[in-house]
């Protein structure tokens, strides 16, 4: 056990064909997964506040140590600014418009990456699933989301999906996650995880903007997410993703922002700001689960999404410990899915060259529908005036 921060969105098992040609069977995999992680799962006990190499010592969050790539993407910033001028030094320029060169992105697409990030849900959301209480339920849900940030320090783009994009993977554990790119402007990526015996489902939608200053970025998602099990129901939001020093100094990540998590079922929630704990660095955060009712205290928690998570003293979560759960990518998937797009498969290959191409003719494609689906409402309008 025990993990480490990955400064690209995935390990690229996309690619891996002795993955992409296995069999899986969610029962069975429930099972091998049960006996070997749930029957025997340990709450950490470790009690230090452990903060990672890759942190941040100044300010909070992780910097990007790797001097070549940072280059790299700030040559492609300074070819935008050229582009775009004025616009996108005042702030008001969404980045998601921009076409980006393929040599700065990693070879999967965002949907891919939404599936990635949830890599800590299947454990803790199994545990949920088998605790009594709705409060248990409610500090397992919290440990999976928070628990799942650091993996989401990524400073290199994943592709932009298609509309009506797809993509299947499964969980070691058996759980199934599906996610379709629902709308291209805005840009909405829809998903749904189900547990392998369908006795909880998290299921939501990522809508992603970007505004850049001339030395910062903020990627916002104001997209919904909720986690249903048969006597609770938690909705909860998503932070912002910040990124500091674009230009020069320390390139550094950052979650920040208002988080909520609320039981619209049993009336219990636990809303907090990152960042809130005074002489802590900006990725510690402090909170209650409160009753919504009689708004008296059920539960305190404290930690940092980089390393810990705590209830009432009690360590749920802590990153030394944390079990990788493996992903697997499903097997003859429909063709509008991730695994078969020509502009991913050759950034694999690392023909840049054909690549960028490949991702043109895909990005040209969809302006013509676009401009079809334009003229066809347009068209119905009139219709219907007439």
């Amino acid at each position: 056990m025990g993990t480490v921060i990955s400064h690209s969105p995935i390990s690229l098992y996309d690619h891996d064909q002795a993955k992409l040609a296995m069999k899986l069977d969610p029962l069975e995999m429930y099972k091998k997964f049960e006996e070997k992680y749930i029957k025997n799962f340990k709450f950490p006990e470790t009690t230090d506040e452990y903060r990672p190499e890759y942190a941040n010592t100044y300010y909070g969050g992780v910097d990007f140590p790797d001097q070549k790539t940072t280059s790299m993407l700030r040559g492609m910033g300074w070819d935008l600014i050229k582009q775009i001028g004025k616009k996108i030094l005042s702030g008001d320029f969404n980045l998601t418009t921009v076409t980006i060169p393929i040599k700065v992105m990693v070879p999967i697409s965002i949907l891919q990456h939404i599936c990635n990030g949830h890599f800590n849900f299947p454990l803790y959301l199994q545990l949920a699933a088998k605790s009594e209480t709705p409060l248990d339920k409610m500090k397992y849900v919290i440990t999976a989301t928070l628990s799942s940030w650091y993996r989401s320090n990524v400073f290199l783009k994943p592709l932009n999906p298609i509309l009506g994009e797809t993509y299947e993977m499964m969980w070691e554990d058996g759980s199934h996650c599906y996610v379709e790119q629902t709308s291209h402007h805005p840009p909405v990526s829809s998903f749904i995880l189900r547990g392998p015996r369908n006795e909880y489902t998290y299921s939501g939608y990522y809508n992603y903007t970007t505004n850049a200053w001339f030395n910062s970025m903020i990627l916002k998602n104001t997209g919904k997410r909720v986690v249903e099990f048969k006597d609770c129901r938690i909705e909860m939001n998503s932070v912002q993703d910040q990124y500091s020093n674009t230009f020069w100094g320390q390139f550094r990540h950052e979650c920040i922002g208002d988080v909520e998590f609320v039981d619209t079922i049993n009336h219990i929630s636990a809303k907090f700001k990152i960042g809130n704990v005074y002489g802590k660095f900006s990725d510690f955060f402090e909170g209650d689960i409160v009753n919504d009712e009689d708004k008296s205290v059920l539960s305190h928690f404290k930690g940092s999404y980089l390393s810990y998570l705590e209830f009432d003293g009690k360590r749920y979560w802590d990153i030394r410990e944390n079990i990788d759960i493996e992903p697997y990518p499903v097997k003859d998937q429909i063709k509008s899915s991730s695994i078969y797009r020509p502009d991913s498969l050759l950034l694999y290959e690392r023909k840049l060259d054909e690549a960028q191409i490949a991702k043109e003719n895909l990005e040209n494609i969809q302006r013509g529908d676009r401009k079809l689906r334009k003229e066809y409402l347009e068209r119905n309008k009139a219709d219907d005036e007439f």
